[in-house]
């Protein structure tokens, strides 16, 4: 990830073209500066929420996010690469149900594809982009659930914010509520359930294939240890053969 700020190359890029045009911006730093000012003032007076004003927020990432091309659904699919959560991003602009987003000067858009009769899709990518950066959070995990979250899987155990930073949200038309028993997920276009019990997950129910994949690799068993050996001989309890 990039450690410079999304909006300060949005600046440049607008200075870079007031040169170009010689529209009287002024000196190149001068221009970089007015730009940076006034994207950080647009985003200081929507507080940064997409559901505000011109739709800028300028944020992080809640959880891994899966993509396809450039498309990151609300309904996507465990297999999917993800940006990991934590990442920066900046919302450019909302478009009926999709936001134009911008990650490590890449560009994606957030396609509320399926949820947005339960929930505005500015409401969902608040939930997206949030303003607290969720890095801290996860490196205080657990190592296994940490490198489960890393690794884009689920476990028994985990909370629903670990499931979430992990898995992302499930789709509001098909689980509306997250205080469900039960929440509905895919991988490789297959549907899984993951069920609660006392705001952690009991069990995860699938296709097995599937249900195998959802979750992390078991460690390798340790290989048993040799008897004792003296030589060529092999000391045992009733001497030695």
């Amino acid at each position: 990830m990039t450690t410079r700020p999304l909006f300060q190359l949005f600046g440049i890029l607008i200075a870079g073209a007031c040169l170009l045009t010689a529209t009287g911006c002024g000196s190149g730093r001068a221009a970089i500066q007015a730009a940076q000012e006034k994207e950080a003032n647009e985003l200081a007076s929507t507080g940064g929420r997409v559901s505000s004003a011109e739709g800028l927020r300028l944020g992080h990432a809640c959880c891994n996010l899966r993509y396809n091309g450039d498309w990151i659904s609300d309904m996507s699919s465990g297999e999917l690469p993800f940006i990991p959560a934590g990442s920066e991003i900046l919302v450019r602009r909302l478009e009926g149900n999709v936001a134009h987003i911008v990650v490590d000067n890449k560009r994606y858009r957030l396609g509320h594809d399926y949820g947005y009769r339960e929930e505005k899709t500015a409401e969902w990518v608040d939930k997206l982009v949030v303003l607290n950066d969720p890095s801290p959070r996860l490196a205080r995990y657990p190592a296994s659930i940490r490198a489960a979250i890393e690794a884009g899987k689920i476990t028994r155990g985990m909370n629903r914010e670990q499931v979430i930073m992990a898995l992302g949200y499930p789709s509001t038309n098909e689980t509306p509520k997250l205080e469900a028993p039960v929440w509905k997920y895919y991988w490789n276009r297959y549907a899984f359930m993951v069920h609660w019990s006392a705001g952690r997950v009991s069990k995860i129910e699938g296709n097995p294939d599937i249900v195998k994949l959802v979750q992390p690799e078991a460690p390798a068993p340790e290989p048993k240890a040799k008897p004792a050996t003296r030589g060529s001989k092999t000391t045992t309890k009733s001497g030695t053969k």
